[in-house]
């Protein structure tokens, strides 16, 4: 009895393990007898949802509501943030949103700062079971639990994922492998490097923000504007993260391009403009005197 409540409760633990012993096993593959042309395959698709389930979708529509969309828009970014493979909208925002409240605290779910870089590094905050994430802490998310197509994926979440893995693996293995779980694999292995390693640690700063969050100038190309992570923690509701001349957000020229609902108010309220160069050369933490910034292995707080 107590292992299948344990088995029903930690869905999440048990669909992200899959998806990291089979992807790295597609990578594996990729060392015999696949074509390179599968990686490459497998990464262009993996930006692709990445741009529009993560990027725009799980963080600046869900987490933020940060700009108003078309019905259509909607439709589409709910159903490719299925495919990231970290959850609902709904589960996605509960944490991102405590993120915002307890950046770079002990009860950060994913900090350089608190947990220590390798952990963050490697992304082990993701292996954890329910009961971790539920000591940590969470927040509400009514906005998001009253719209009825989100409802439905976070209730039916963890089945679309079987009919997915079941029906492409049944077309053929490698569309399973390279088009369904390698692409998020990709998500998440970057998702971590790049954003919660690499935007809590090095970079610049624009903002004095009461965290570590920094901005890097190659990340913000490579992850779609998610690498101006100090502007975004200093003004979470806007969907537009490049506010300082010289800054470029990707995501959000799609968004204005593509999504969102020209001349709404929610969309005009998400964009900031100050026509001065970014702070390349600010890289201290005014409120840290110390800038007694954490070792390899261990954590502030050890």
């Amino acid at each position: 009895m107590q292992l299948l409540q344990f088995l029903k409760h930690n869905k999440f633990l048990f669909l992200h393990c899959f998806i990291y012993i089979v992807g790295f096993y597609g990578i594996y593959r990729l060392f015999g007898d696949i074509s390179l042309w599968f990686l490459v395959g497998a990464f262009v698709w993996s930006k692709l949802i990445q741009l529009i389930g993560h990027s725009i979708g799980f963080h600046r529509y869900f987490s933020h509501s940060a700009f108003e969309t078309t019905k259509f828009g909607h439709w589409l970014i709910c159903l490719t943030s299925i495919l990231i493979g970290v959850g609902s909208p709904i589960s996605y925002a509960r944490n991102h949103r405590f993120h915002h409240r307890v950046a770079d605290e002990k009860r950060d779910l994913h900090s350089p700062v608190t947990d220590g870089k390798i952990k963050t590094f490697l992304g082990l905050w993701t292996f954890h079971d329910l009961n971790w994430f539920l000591k940590k802490g969470t927040v509400q998310v009514r906005d998001l639990i009253k719209d009825p197509l989100i409802r439905w994926i976070h209730k039916w979440y963890y089945e679309i994922w079987t009919v997915l893995i079941i029906s492409t693996c049944l077309i053929d293995w490698k569309l399973m492998v390279y088009g369904l779980v390698l692409p998020s694999l990709i998500f998440h292995i970057e998702l971590n490097i790049f954003v919660n390693f690499f935007g809590h640690s090095y970079g610049y700063r624009n903002f004095e923000t009461p965290d570590w969050s920094r901005n890097n100038m190659w990340i913000q190309w490579y992850n779609l504007g998610e690498g101006l992570h100090n502007n975004h923690h200093e003004h979470a509701g806007l969907y537009d993260f490049a506010i300082y001349d010289g800054e470029f957000d990707p995501s959000a020229w799609v968004i204005d391009k593509f999504l969102s609902v020209k001349g709404s108010k929610k969309t005009k309220a998400g964009r900031l403009k100050i026509h001065e160069p970014a702070k390349f050369n600010n890289k201290t933490i005014l409120h840290d005197q110390k800038n007694a910034y954490p070792k390899w292995v261990f954590s502030r707080y050890e």
